[in-house]
């Protein structure tokens, strides 16, 4: 099953052009601006890679002990227009994901503070943010939480030389990934290596547009509810999070709109997730949560009116993670887009 999605991500990138934790709401990537689909019906396929291979004290970068989370995830989404301002989506998730040596947190089910703490005592020297790594590998692959959403345009205001454009967003995730993932010693898989998250979690968003002759901005946010879920066999809360984007895109070619029937755009802008602390079995987990912060480059290709093609990375820039946990190395996506 990886090495499907590995294919996938490889013919994304080639027919495009040259997301701490996984990225449980990536529904903010949905282009360079989500404002593109406000009108029409179409679909949308997207490929996106994670890789978190660092570990992080809050800001601090420690020294990895050997733990690696790989996360692959394809996105069908659907999306169709019953009236003009409206635009109905729904998001169906694949996801593969990979753990190659888990690393410890403090809190939660799992406690190792008492090991830890003679630890301590044995090497004074011993520096109280390391984690050990379980001997855990493998991973879990299947169809994730599917999300279904409505994004209503509130503005819209023409001129001859500028558009501006402002949408509000609203939805669920609902629990229909599985949570009961387990690695290949057979203990239940971490919380978010498993599929789904076992919760409905209400979703709410804002997207706004402006474009004035070749360039164009546009900010997004998207915010998550979560509600109460499960991983194994223990209640799990994740945190509420905040996924928020501006991006500045510059239409390369044609200079002038009508010209030609491809269009090129490249774009960059900063992106960032926001995510709360966690409890697990009823007891809060102190290495959870946090806010990460990306360089978002990107390239778009529109053909005609119905296609367009789209490859974009996120990489971090700044880490603020509460306690110690892995972090994101690089974020990659690819998607093709086709109006029906």
């Amino acid at each position: 099953m990886a090495s499907i999605h590995r294919l996938a991500l490889a013919v994304a990138a080639l027919t495009c052009g040259p997301l701490a934790h996984a990225c449980d709401y990536c529904l903010i990537s949905q282009g360079a601006s989500p404002l593109d689909t406000i009108n029409g019906r179409g679909v949308r396929i997207t490929e996106r890679y994670t890789s978190l291979d660092s570990v992080y004290d809050g800001s601090r970068e420690l020294a990895n002990p050997g733990a690696s989370e790989t996360y692959y995830t394809t996105e069908v989404q659907g999306f169709w227009n019953p009236r003009p301002w409206l635009t109905l989506i729904g998001v169906v998730p694949f996801r593969v994901t990979e753990v190659d040596g888990h690393l410890e947190h403090q809190g939660g089910h799992h406690h190792h503070d008492e090991a830890e703490e003679e630890h301590e005592h044995d090497d004074h020297d011993h520096d109280p943010a390391v984690r050990g790594v379980e001997d855990q590998h493998g991973g879990d692959g299947g169809i994730g939480d599917i999300s279904l959403l409505a994004r209503a345009r509130v503005f819209q205001h023409h001129t001859l030389a500028s558009t501006t454009t402002v949408a509000l967003m609203a939805g669920i995730k609902t629990p229909s990934g599985s949570t009961s993932g387990r690695a290949d010693n057979g203990d239940y898989l971490d919380a978010h290596l498993q599929l789904g998250t076992g919760s409905t979690d209400g979703l709410f968003g804002l997207s706004f547009s402006h474009a004035r002759g070749r360039w164009s901005l546009s900010a997004n946010a998207l915010g998550a509810i979560k509600g109460e879920g499960e991983a194994g066999d223990h209640n799990y809360h994740y945190g509420d999070s905040l996924n928020y984007d501006l991006t500045a895109r510059f239409r390369v070619t044609p200079a002038t709109l009508g010209a030609s029937l491809q269009q090129w755009f490249l774009s960059c802008g900063l992106a960032g997730e926001l995510r709360g602390m966690e409890d697990e079995a009823g007891s809060r987990i102190f290495d959870s949560g946090g806010h990460v912060v990306f360089v978002q480059p990107g390239v778009q290709l529109n053909v005609g009116a119905r296609w367009s093609f789209e490859v974009s990375a996120q990489v971090p820039i700044h880490h603020d993670l509460t306690g110690t946990q892995l972090g994101d190395d690089l974020k990659v996506m690819g998607s093709i887009n086709v109006m029906l």
